[in-house]
C-alpha cells in the first residue's frame, strides 16, 4: 500500500443497520383521496438485495480511517407455487467486489494491492463504512436493471433509487426495514402503530420540488400493537399518471408480504421477510472466509 498504516484492527462483528433515534421530518403529506383496496397475492416476485462482509481497519498516519470489506449482490425470484430459487449458481456467480473504503477527504483512487489482493478504493461518503455501503447501494441498482425485461414485480431491499424510476409491472419497489427516519409528522407517524396485519397506511408523496416524486406507503406484516412488523414501501414516479399503478403495486404488496414472513424469534424477522434472509444468506457462502482473509491482511499490514 502507498499509505502509511498507524493502527490496524479486526472487525469483530457487521453491524447491518445504523440505528439510531427515530427522526421525523415532514416533507411528506398523505393523499387523502387514497384508500387501500383488497389486493391480489402476487404470482412471482424478484428480491434484490447486497451482503457485505468487513474485514480489518485501518487509521492511516493522515488520522484517517479504512475498512476492508467485501460486498456480493444478487437476487432470488419467490414463486407462489414453487418457493424461492436463486437467479445465480456456481456457474453464474453473483456480483461480488472487495473494497477499501475511505471518507471523501482520502486523495488516492483506484486500487490498493494488499499481499496479492486488488481492493478497490470506494470514497463517496462521510466515512468509510458511509462510502462502503454507497458503492454497495450502486452494485444493487446495476443487479435491478439486469432483471427489469423479466416483466415481474421487483423489490429492492432498502430505500427506492432516483435512478430506477416506476416502470408499469416491474418496478421496481423499495423495502425499507430501518424506519428511524420519516419524512412524516411525529402526529401521522404514530397514527400506523394501529395497522393491524396485512392493511397499509394511505399512500404519501414527498413535498420536496424535484423531477420525479417519492410516492410511499407503511405495511404492517404481522399483527399487535407498534412498529414492530412495520415496513415502508416506496418508489420514484416520473408523473402523477402513475399513481394509480403504484397503488395497485402497494394493495397486493401488503396483501403478499405477511405470507412471506413471521413473527418468530429470530433476528432480523419480521421486518426482514423470509426471501431476502435466504438470498442474503445464499450470498455469503461467495464472501471470502473472515478469518482467512484477516490473516493475508495482517500478514501484509504488520510487516
Amino acid at each position: 500500500m502507498q499509505v502509511r498504516i498507524e493502527r490496524a484492527e479486526r472487525i469483530e462483528s457487521e453491524l447491518e443497520e445504523h440505528v439510531g433515534d427515530q427522526t421525523f421530518v415532514e416533507e411528506s403529506r398523505f393523499l387523502e383521496e387514497d384508500e387501500q383496496r383488497e389486493g391480489e397475492i402476487l404470482d412471482q416476485i424478484i428480491f434484490v438485495d447486497g451482503k457485505r462482509r468487513s474485514f480489518v481497519r485501518i487509521t492511516t498516519d493522515e488520522g484517517i480511517t479504512g475498512i476492508f470489506a467485501e460486498l456480493c449482490v444478487g437476487a432470488v425470484i419467490w414463486d407462489r407455487e414453487g418457493g424461492t430459487k436463486t437467479l445465480f449458481s456456481p456457474d453464474k456467480p453473483p456480483v461480488k467486489e472487495r473494497v477499501l473504503g475511505f471518507s471523501q477527504s482520502f486523495q488516492e483512487e483506484g486500487y490498493e494491492e494488499v499481499g496479492g489482493i486488488l481492493f478497490k478504493v470506494v470514497k463517496e461518503g462521510k466515512d468509510a463504512m458511509q462510502s462502503i455501503d454507497l458503492y454497495m447501494r450502486s452494485l444493487e441498482i446495476e443487479e435491478v436493471r439486469k432483471h427489469m425485461d423479466k416483466n415481474i414485480l421487483i423489490v429492492k431491499d432498502g430505500p427506492a433509487a432516483r435512478e430506477l424510476p416506476f416502470e408499469e409491472n416491474v418496478g421496481p419497489i423499495g423495502l425499507v426495514k430501518n424506519i428511524g427516519v420519516t419524512e412524516l409528522s411525529k402526529e401521522d407517524f404514530k397514527k400506523l402503530r394501529f395497522l393491524k396485519k396485512g392493511k397499509r397506511s394511505k399512500m404519501f408523496v414527498s413535498s420536496r420540488e424535484t423531477p420525479l416524486k417519492k410516492v410511499g406507503a407503511y405495511v404492517k406484516l404481522i399483527d399487535g400493537e407498534g412498529i414492530r412488523g412495520l415496513v415502508r414501501l416506496e418508489t420514484y414516479v416520473k408523473d402523477d399518471n402513475q399513481i394509480p399503478y403504484i397503488r395497485k403495486v402497494f394493495d397486493d404488496l401488503a396483501k403478499t408480504l405477511p405470507h412471506l414472513t413471521a413473527d418468530l424469534p429470530i433476528p432480523r424477522l419480521p421486518e426482514n421477510i423470509l426471501p431476502i434472509q435466504f438470498l442474503e444468506e445464499n450470498l455469503s457462502y461467495y464472501l471470502t472466509d473472515k478469518n482467512y482473509m484477516n490473516t493475508r491482511l495482517f500478514a501484509y499490514i504488520g510487516r
